[in-house]
């Protein structure tokens, strides 16, 4: 019987601190299976802590292949900054780290191109990549820009380290930053999870009681699996939306003249939105049988119309494909970008929009994972050039789960953001917990290489003004609704 036999079965084996681990669902260990683990426990962990290689998943190889483009530019590295105030243990807080990491295969995975084809390779072991630094409060910003714009190799480490600085007495500011490779927002939660559990637990020198983690091989055996289910329906989605041809070409006005050496820096727009609008938001969305993301999606969509003219666009969008419950544990990217074609040329109105984007995200998400390889070798992707989309639009999910650490006083600093950005425009929002209630909150990318200062300000008075005519105008046109901004 071999590990992948084993495996098979859904048997997970690892080895941790010289012994031997394992995972199974309910009635598969059986005493026969029971009594080979035992006899051959020594060989297992000898051949388990040689380093192991999986295929990628479909989100990692889409990032490292548009990674390579461009290799020295770290516009998917993604930071989430804390302040510490207290008496933090420093030791505790690298044991912690290193122990997240033992548990945690993707935190020690490369991505290696062997024989031209891109493989995950998993160390037995390692530690994390925890730096410890001291500066000024007033040097602090550029320290963690550095940082945070330091490219991974990918080939030579895991996509996750982190920074911790010392700002004074009592005081410390932690980075954790993750490639996208290996990030989504329910991994960065889970991470934070952890992250509080195990150093509240090793203050009173115990481990935390944390059963047993998903590990990303498992998903991407799980995302093949899905991947061949109704793969006809998914190719034929594509070429009914390649049949379409390509939508029309857009021009920003105003526009900046386009730089000799176009970079990735970008212009950073914060919209704040109140209590009471974010609730008002919430009711014209449940009166439409809609999310509030589709409602926002909607308003993202106008805003957009009015500054590059055009009635038909692809905006993209992204979306955690971790449907299956025994992945709510697991720290690896599970995102899948669908392209929204939108269509409003016909000037509808807002109700017949949302509705209008209720199907296409729902068809988006049946149909659209597949893998790129498929669609090359069956649809005409020679006649498309440059990317499905320009502009990117994403919703992340509310959390209740900051990081605690015992005995320090925690504040997420979210204003601490890597402002390089590939999408010409990128708008990202969340809702935060408010004495009042929730509120919508985030922060647009416009790339400076495209708009100056006053533009990207501009887009963002104009969305933050539809949010309020939305509620206004439920029933206005798109027109309608842009004349009155």
């Amino acid at each position: 019987m071999t590990v992948g036999e084993l495996a098979a079965r859904g048997i997970h084996l690892w080895a941790e601190d010289g012994r031997l681990r394992y995972r199974a669902p309910a009635g598969v260990l059986t005493p026969e299976i029971r009594a080979y683990l035992h006899a051959h426990k020594a060989e297992l962990i000898a051949l388990l802590s040689e380093p192991r290689t999986y295929p990628p998943s479909h989100c990692q190889r889409r990032f490292w292949t548009l990674q390579r483009l461009n290799p020295a530019d770290s516009f998917y590295n993604v930071p989430c900054a804390f302040q510490l105030s207290g008496d933090l243990d420093v030791e505790l807080l690298r044991a912690s780290c290193n122990a997240i990491v033992r548990r945690h295969e993707s935190l020690r995975t490369t991505l290696e191109e062997r024989d031209g084809e891109l493989t995950q390779v998993v160390a037995a072991g390692g530690q994390a990549s925890l730096r410890v630094a001291e500066t000024s409060p007033e040097m602090l910003a550029a320290v963690l820009r550095e940082e945070m714009e330091r490219p991974f190799d990918l080939a030579r480490e895991a996509g996750f380290r982190a920074l911790l600085v010392r700002t004074g007495e009592r005081r410390h500011v932690l980075m954790l930053c993750l490639h996208n490779t290996l990030y989504d927002q329910r991994s960065m939660l889970v991470l934070l999870r952890e992250l509080s559990a195990h150093y509240a637990a090793l203050r009173k020198g115990r481990t935390p009681d944390l059963p047993a983690p998903a590990q990303y091989s498992e998903y991407v055996r799980w995302q093949q699996a899905q991947a061949e289910n109704g793969m006809d329906e998914r190719l034929h989605y594509w070429k009914e939306w390649f049949a379409r041809g390509q939508p029309p070409a857009w021009d920003w006005t105003p526009r900046r003249p386009p730089d000799r050496q176009p970079g990735f820096r970008a212009h950073v727009s914060w919209l704040r939105s109140t209590a009471e609008l974010t609730g008002e938001l919430q009711e014209l969305s449940q009166r439409n049988g809609v999310t509030l993301y589709l409602t926002l999606l909607a308003a993202y969509t106008i805003a957009l119309r009015r500054f590059n003219g055009c009635a038909d666009m692809v905006i993209g969008t992204t979306y955690s494909n971790r449907h299956h419950w025994k992945f709510a544990s697991l720290i690896g990217a599970a995102i899948d970008v669908p392209a929204l074609r939108v269509d409003t040329t016909d000037d509808p109105t807002l109700e017949t929009l949302l509705a209008r984007l209720r199907a296409l995200v729902a068809a988006a998400l049946t149909y659209q994972d597949v893998p790129l390889e498929r669609l090359r070798s069956q649809l005409p992707f020679a006649g498309q050039q440059g990317p499905l989309f320009r502009v990117v639009f994403t919703f992340f999910e509310p959390s209740s789960e900051p990081l605690q650490l015992s005995g320090v006083e925690v504040t997420y600093l979210e204003e601490v953001l890597n402002d390089l950005s590939r999408p010409e425009v990128y708008l990202c929002l969340w809702e935060n917990s408010h004495p009042r209630g929730r509120t919508v909150i985030g922060h647009w990318l416009h790339r400076q290489a495209i708009f100056d200062g006053p533009t990207a300000e501009e887009m963002n008075r104009t969305l933050a003004a539809l949010l309020q005519l939305m509620i206004v105008y439920p029933k206005g046109t798109v027109t309608e609704l842009l004349s009155r901004v």
